[in-house]
């Protein structure tokens, strides 16, 4: 059965310090309050009134943005990472401000990905599919899920069939299955001419099963998205790497891991800034590998950008963001009236040096997330165990904050603060 989004009615926020658009080309807007009806962004300006408001969220000055977009992550068919043994992970996720997740490819113990199935993986893509259609983990988070991985042997008529389900992702090629551009360009071919997007593992072998995919192959791919092109952990070499960078197409996007190589990330970072190129960056998290799960990947991937690439902390959300929603054709990752009310509200932690999330994304410093918004509904007050904040939103005149060191570091968890 559809979900129930519990859509809170009509809510207003207000007293927004520096409202982060998301777009990287607005950056920061013009505005201090955001109407929100029925789950979507209606109006943006000053001053809103709350007349015919049902609830209203006072901010207090405080940074608000659109909800993390995470590009790469993979997954089970249920809310488990089983290489790092990680439950619950995606609602952890949800609870840091990362309000959407997009599959590179469900895989498992056993999962047909790995054994040049192409009937298996098939099924698991349409399977997968269907369930995160019926299921957001934590309650809201919107993960897509069903990213076919190629296999030999697969024909335009499963491409057909798999469009038909739903399924409109392709599964990073190279990461597991056919990625040989003599067996996978008809098939990335099928699945264009069905609307899905693709990507392109970056790299060596990352896993037993995995193939090196360098300049040569991932320029024959063309792909929507070159996947942890600084590394998934290990990089490619930097001839490679700027050679993709000098020969895709320029409206393909590029995509930085947080489990990747940092010296190569900053490395490509400057020099797309040097192209006029940022604006096709996207981070990803490739979790829950062995590298483990962090909750705050993204987050720390926007930090880095601001701290050590002087990209300025809109535009480092922005790739976090927007840039991801623009890839994929999403109606979130931005504020803007008709997107769906994905937002956050985020401040620097109690004593911390910087006067707001922005500030402190230069220095590197962590911010804590006081309101995670999914589709007008705040969902969450804090993330377990993150950054307490300096400053906490009221709703409807009631100041919310929890300063419990159980509740804090432990939980619980309250899904639905807008009755």
């Amino acid at each position: 059965m559809p979900i129930d989004r519990r859509f809170p009615g009509t809510v207003l926020i207000k007293n927004i310090g520096p409202l982060v658009s998301g777009d990287f080309h607005k950056g920061i807007l013009d505005a201090d309050s955001i109407l929100v009806k029925n789950g979507y962004i209606t109006d943006i300006g000053k001053n809103l009134s709350s007349v015919g408001a049902d609830h209203v969220i006072d901010v207090d000055g405080m940074v608000v943005c659109p909800g993390f977009i995470d590009a790469h992550v993979h997954n089970t068919v249920d809310d488990y990472g089983p290489m790092s043994q990680t439950v619950n992970w995606m609602e952890c996720y949800l609870w840091y401000g990362i309000t959407t997740i997009i599959s590179e490819g469900e895989q498992g113990p056993g999962y047909p990905r790995f054994f040049d199935d192409p009937l298996g993986a098939k099924a698991t893509a349409i399977f997968a599919k269907r369930v995160f259609d019926n299921f957001r983990p934590g309650g809201f988070l919107k993960f897509h899920g069903g990213a076919v991985v190629l296999q030999r042997g697969m024909v335009e008529q499963d491409f057909k069939e798999m469009a038909e389900a739903g399924v409109w992702l392709v599964a990073e090629i190279g990461g597991g299955g056919a990625y040989l551009p003599e067996d996978v360009i008809p098939m990335i071919g099928w699945a264009r001419k069905y609307g899905m997007k693709i990507s392109t593992h970056i790299g060596p072998s990352s896993i037993p099963g995995s193939s090196p995919v360098f300049s040569d192959i991932a320029l024959a791919h063309a792909p929507d998205k070159y996947a942890h092109i600084n590394g998934g952990s290990v990089a490619a070499p930097w001839a490679d790497i700027k050679r993709i960078l000098d020969e895709r197409d320029q409206s393909t996007y590029a995509e930085f891991v947080y489990v990747g190589n940092q010296k190569m990330a900053d490395k490509i970072c400057r020099y797309m800034a040097d192209k006029g190129q940022l604006d096709k960056i996207v981070f990803g998290s490739d979790t829950p590998t062995g590298q483990g799960a962090n909750p705050n990947c993204i987050q720390r991937m926007t930090m880095r950008m601001a701290a050590f690439n002087d990209v300025p902390p809109a535009q480092a959300i922005a790739m976090g963001t927007g840039n991801t929603a623009d890839l994929f054709g999403l109606n979130t990752g931005k504020i803007e009236v008709g997107r769906e009310a994905d937002i956050l509200a985020i401040d620097m932690g109690q004593d911390s040096v910087g006067k707001d999330a922005l500030e402190g994304m230069t220095m590197d410093d962590t911010f804590g997330v006081a309101m995670v918004m999914v589709d007008g509904q705040v969902v969450s007050l804090k993330g377990r165990d993150g950054r307490p904040t300096r400053r906490f939103i009221s709703i409807d005149g009631t100041k919310t904050y929890i300063d419990n060191i159980n509740e804090y570091l432990f939980g619980p968890y309250f899904p639905g603060y807008l009755k």
